[in-house]
């Protein structure tokens, strides 16, 4: 679980999304596979039948450990974009937070390999003055890029319009 978001004066929340699942695939799979396994061999050989539950639970103990880590790693990120600045958020034991104005981000990228562009998934680049930060993996990351880009422009046009007043 993610803190709770707390917004300066004037800041509105614009989205806020989860980066997508990695890595749960291979594991939930062979836990599959290797509990068909115990159960299909239990069936043949009479003394795996009498301890089935217990095979059940060593064999497939490592997989589920896999799987249940990987989803608590990856629910527990979060990327947020209000109309002032870009937070991430994320971390399992030990927790960290990325923080930038929208101000500052003078370029995005969204960049996807070939599989990427198959699945909708890819990473957004934001680039600063004090360096780049990666936002994703995301689902349809070049939707998110144009909502930052939207971010900007009318923080930009709104902030410029007060300054000719």
């Amino acid at each position: 679980m993610s803190r709770r978001l707390r917004l300066e004066n004037g800041e509105a929340l614009v989205i806020s999304v989860t980066p997508v699942a990695q890595g749960l695939v291979a594991p939930a799979a062979l836990l599959i596979l290797l509990e068909a396994v115990v159960m299909w061999v239990a069936t043949k050989w009479t003394l795996l039948h009498h301890y089935e539950a217990l095979a059940l639970l060593a064999v497939g103990i490592l997989p589920a450990l896999v799987v249940a880590g990987r989803s608590w790693r990856w629910r527990s990120h979060k990327i947020t974009l209000t109309t002032q600045r870009v937070l991430v958020d994320g971390g399992v034991l030990g927790r960290y937070s990325t923080q930038v104005n929208l101000g500052d981000v003078f370029a995005t990228h969204a960049t996807q390999t070939f599989v990427e562009r198959l699945r909708r998934r890819g990473v957004v680049l934001l680039e600063t003055h004090s360096g780049t930060v990666m936002l994703g993996p995301v689902r349809h990351p070049a939707a998110l890029r144009r909502l930052v880009d939207r971010t900007r422009r009318e923080g930009t046009t709104s902030a410029s319009q007060s300054w000719d007043e």
